[in-house]
């Protein structure tokens, strides 16, 4: 018999009681004093003397106060009542015990509550028709759970699928461990990172005790990001599944290309760390492929398991998938307990997760060879007479749109301009006007005579917002980080277009920054915020691709001239801002404090959720 777990439906609403009525006829009769909220305040001196515990006037009425100190004794119906207390107490208490005990034993059907949802507890002779987490029997007749995916299912499955699954596996998990500590009662509601859940089958130990169908590889699926070997057509022949691997989805329904970026070089450093094969998904990425950005990540060397391996949870799995569905499960509390350093305080406790990262980075971030030519073209053009001169060179990012700062004065807003300018200041004063003056090249700039104040140093500026670069409030020696691919304003595209075309209403630029409906639309044709709600996430036209394709290189090439400035200046609270840092390097950005954050007293951080 498999058990696997299910939502259970309740429908709840609330009704107006008929009986109960509120009238304001006695309210009427009061007089203003009485109904005034000044009746109840003990603090104002005209209404003190009701409020005093004199007793009543009448003699024939029994005193308030027990008379010579003295403690009254209690009547037989108070030591009655004061029984009945006693006694409805004890078996509520009892009540309580036997109802725990039948909780912790019930055996398959159990409901749990979690998030808002409930979950029943369903036996069935059958493996169950969608992809689910199941109790199965092991060949010692121990009660094991794991996760059945079947085999028309493909990779990957729906998000909602996913996110399901581990819900399911989670109440499953707990379930077993309660009815194992049924003694003690007591039983953790969720094991540590790496700690192995003793109740958990993987799948391939279950197909091999024949609890599920064998499920056989079927190589690459198409799918998957060709690795350096797929791109050169290298033979496959004779390779073996790999034993250990995770695979990143790249999906995202917020449409922003950072939080991908960020993830995967999470998913990849991590990967490394765990001794797993890397590979990476591009079914529903909304940016379309991996190629149009990226040269090819590294070779696997193995092939990917059967898709009915590659399960969301649990960690300790040996093919786990992580995506936006299941990224609080991979990257939660307990990744975060895990690889943060408790003995170290603020960001240095983050030491590692930021060496994930830039492990992801130094291993995937290789521009397309066409792009990655025109960043180190750029950067020599910008950064290199900057050098020259002994100067340092600012790189500002301002994220505006629809990312708002942490701060909370301006969590409605966006940070001022001028807060950039004066961190760009306190840079070129740290660093070039009180450098060290024993330096020879320092002292030889000093005695040039055409050394001037503030010809060496520049702000290199890249924004999703094309406006930024148009504002005097910058200065004049303000550089735009990159010219390949600019987002033009509407202004812009009006003065380029020519005459008017009178079967377009309006022309729409990227005034104000990135907004997630405005990418989500771009190339289709949206009139309203129904055309926009009914639009089909996953069929997207060609064009339209080609238009997010541009937005996605553009970002891109940003990033990569900006991260080769000699100090940044941006807000945490954008995902490209950290981004940059990691970039720089550990030793340049935290310990050496070329990269600042001008978002309040918030310092560095890896995911975020």
């Amino acid at each position: 018999m498999f058990i696997n777990a299910t939502k259970k439906i309740k429908k709840m609403h609330a009704r107006r009681n008929p009986n109960l009525s509120v009238s304001s006829a006695a309210y009427s009769k009061l007089s203003p004093s009485v109904t005034s909220a000044t009746f109840l305040s003990p603090t104002v001196a005209s209404r003190r003397g009701l409020l005093s515990p004199s007793p009543p006037p009448s003699p024939s009425l029994p005193s308030l106060v027990p008379r010579h100190g003295k403690k009254q004794a209690l009547s037989g119906h108070g030591r009655l009542v004061k029984k009945i207390l006693v006694g409805c107490v004890g078996v509520a208490i009892l009540v309580w015990i036997i109802a725990h005990q039948i909780y912790v034993h019930r055996g398959q059907s159990a409901d749990f509550a979690d998030d808002g949802e409930e979950w029943e507890m369903v036996g069935d002779n059958s493996l169950p028709q969608e992809p689910s987490a199941i109790v199965v029997q092991d060949t010692k007749g121990n009660s094991k759970w794991t996760v059945s995916i079947p085999a028309n299912y493909d990779f990957p499955l729906k998000p909602k699928q996913y996110h399901e699954i581990c819900h399911q596996s989670m109440e499953l998990s707990k379930q077993l461990r309660q009815e194992a500590h049924a003694a003690s009662g007591i039983a953790k509601r969720m094991l540590n990172y790496y700690q192995k859940d003793q109740y958990y089958l993987d799948v391939q130990e279950a197909e091999a005790q024949a609890l599920l169908p064998p499920a056989k590889s079927q190589g690459r699926p198409k799918s998957f990001v060709d690795d350096e070997a797929t791109a050169n057509k290298e033979p496959t022949d004779g390779m073996k599944v790999c034993d250990r691997s995770l695979t990143y989805v790249m999906e995202t329904e917020d449409a922003g290309f950072g939080n991908t970026l960020l993830r995967l070089w999470m998913s990849y450093g991590l990967a490394m760390a765990e001794n797993r094969t890397f590979f990476v998904d591009e079914t529903r990425w909304p940016y379309g492929k991996y190629s149009t950005y990226f040269t090819p990540p590294p070779s696997a060397g193995c092939l990917p398991p059967p898709k009915s391996h590659m399960v969301p949870c649990p960690h300790t799995a040996r093919h786990i998938v992580a995506s936006a569905a299941t990224v609080t499960n991979t990257f939660g509390h307990a990744f975060t307990e895990e690889w943060e350093d408790p003995r170290k305080m603020r960001v240095e406790r983050q030491h590692k997760i930021f060496g994930l990262l830039r492990t992801g980075y130094e291993a995937l971030f290789k521009l397309r060879p066409d792009d990655a030519k025109y960043v180190t073209d750029r950067a020599e053009s910008l950064y290199g007479p900057i050098a020259q001169e002994g100067g340092v060179s600012i790189g500002l990012h301002v994220r505006r749109g629809d990312k708002h700062p942490y701060e909370y004065q301006y969590q409605k807003d966006y940070i001022p301009l001028d807060r950039y300018v004066n961190a760009a200041r306190d840079f070129y004063i740290d660093r070039v006007e009180n450098a060290n003056t024993k330096s020879k090249k320092k002292r030889a700039l000093k005695e040039n005579s055409l050394f001037t104040r503030h010809i060496s140093s520049k702000l290199v500026v890249a924004s999703d917002d094309p406006l930024i670069y148009e504002t005097t409030e910058l200065g004049p020696n303000t550089i735009r980080a990159q010219d390949r691919i600019i987002l033009a304003t509407r202004t812009a595209l009006e003065a380029a277009q020519g005459k008017k075309n009178p079967w377009i209403d309006e022309i729409t630029g990227w005034e104000g920054g990135f907004y997630r409906d405005v990418f989500l639309s771009l190339g289709r044709p949206v009139g309203n915020a129904n055309d926009m709600n009914n639009l089909d996430t996953e069929k997207i036209p060609e064009e339209a691709m080609k238009i997010r394709e541009l937005v996605g290189r553009a970002y891109m090439l940003d990033l990569a001239v900006l991260g080769k400035a000699d100090t940044i200046v941006c807000t945490v609270s954008s995902i490209g801002c950290r981004l940059l840092a990691v970039m720089m390097g550990w030793e340049s950005a935290i310990t050496n404090g070329d990269w600042k954050s001008i978002d309040g007293a918030f310092r560095w951080k890896g995911i975020v959720w």
